[in-house]
C-alpha cells in the first residue's frame, strides 16, 4: 500500500487517475492502521461535485505530512470552514490550488509543524497561526499587507505568485535574508535593481516577467548558484553569466534569442543546464 494516495468520493471514480496512484474513498470504512499509513494527500474532486468541506478522516491521519487541495475540487466556502482537529498536527506541506479567483483568508487554526505553503490566490492569514512557516508561495493583496505578514516570518524561500509591484519588491523583501526568490508571472517588473538588498540569494526563478528586460544587478548576487529564467521574452544583458562565478545550475527556456552564441565557453563552465527555445 502507498503512503501516497488521492482521496475522494467512491461515486467520482472515473478513471480520471491511472494506475500508478492509490485511490482512497473517505465515504467508505477505512481501517484506523490505514490512516496511520498515509503520509501525502491529493484532495479531488471533479468541478461539478465539489467538496464544501473537508473529509472528517483527514483529521485522523496522524502522521500526514502533505495535503493538495486540487484546483477546482473546493467551494468557495472550503477554507473558510476549518476548524480546530480537521487537519493532523502532524501537517507539514499544505498546496492549496484555488480557481475562484478571490481572496482566501485562514480561520484561526494553528498548524504547529507546516513549513511549506502554497496558495494560487490572494491569501491572508496571520504568522501565529504557522509559527514554523519556512517557505511560502502566494498572490499579493492590494496593499502588500500579506506579504509584509509573511516576511515576520523565518522564511527561507518566497515565491510570488502573478509580481504586480515594480523593483520596489526587492525593498520590501529585504525584511528577510531568503536564500531563495521566485517572482513568477507578472507586467510591472522592468530590471532586478534593487536586488542587491538581497545578497544572501542562492536560488531565483524569473517565469512569464513580461516587462523584464535587465539582468545587470545580478552580478551583485555572491552566493547565487541556481538560476532559472523562464518566458521572460524581452530580457538583455544576458553575457552577466560570465560574472555569476558561483552559478552551479542554469535553466534558460522560452526566453527567444539572447545571443548564447557568445557565451557558449561561460555556459559549458556550469554544471548543470537546461536550455530551450531560446539561443
Amino acid at each position: 500500500m502507498a503512503d501516497d494516495v488521492v482521496l475522494l468520493r467512491r461515486r467520482n471514480d472515473s478513471g480520471v487517475f491511472g494506475p500508478e496512484r492509490e485511490l482512497v474513498f473517505f465515504d467508505e470504512p477505512i481501517l484506523s492502521e490505514r490512516l496511520l499509513q498515509i503520509r501525502r494527500v491529493q484532495l479531488w474532486a471533479p468541478h461539478d461535485d465539489r467538496l464544501g468541506r473537508l473529509p472528517k478522516i483527514i483529521g485522523q491521519m496522524q502522521n500526514l505530512t502533505s495535503l493538495t487541495i486540487s484546483g477546482g475540487s473546493s467551494e468557495p466556502s472550503l477554507v473558510s470552514e476549518i476548524r480546530d482537529g480537521d487537519l493532523p498536527e502532524s501537517l507539514e506541506e499544505l498546496r492549496l490550488f484555488d480557481e475562484h479567483g478571490r481572496v482566501l483568508t485562514w480561520p484561526k487554526v494553528v498548524l504547529p509543524r507546516l513549513t511549506t505553503l502554497f496558495v494560487s490566490d490572494v491569501f491572508r492569514f496571520d504568522v501565529s497561526e504557522f509559527p514554523r512557516l519556512r517557505s511560502v508561495s502566494l498572490k499579493l493583496d492590494r496593499t502588500e499587507a500579506n506579504l509584509r505578514e509573511a516576511l515576520r516570518l523565518p522564511l527561507d524561500e518566497l515565491n510570488v505568485l502573478n509580481v504586480s509591484l515594480d523593483e520596489r519588491i526587492f525593498q520590501i523583501v529585504s525584511a528577510r535574508p531568503l536564500r531563495r526568490l521566485g517572482l513568477l508571472s507578472g507586467t510591472k517588473l522592468a530590471s532586478l535593481d534593487g536586488i542587491q538588498a538581497l545578497p544572501t540569494l542562492e536560488s531565483l526563478r524569473l517565469k512569464n516577467l513580461r516587462a523584464l528586460c535587465d539582468l545587470s544587478a545580478l552580478r551583485d548576487l555572491p552566493e547565487l548558484a541556481q538560476l532559472d529564467i523562464q518566458y521572460c521574452r524581452k530580457i538583455q544583458g544576458i553575457e552577466v553569466l560570465g560574472e555569476l562565478t558561483s552559478l552551479e545550475q542554469l535553466t534558460l527556456v522560452g526566453c527567444g534569442d539572447l545571443g548564447l552564441a557568445g557565451l557558449q565557453g561561460v555556459i559549458d563552465r556550469i554544471p548543470l543546464t537546461t536550455i530551450g527555445a531560446t539561443s
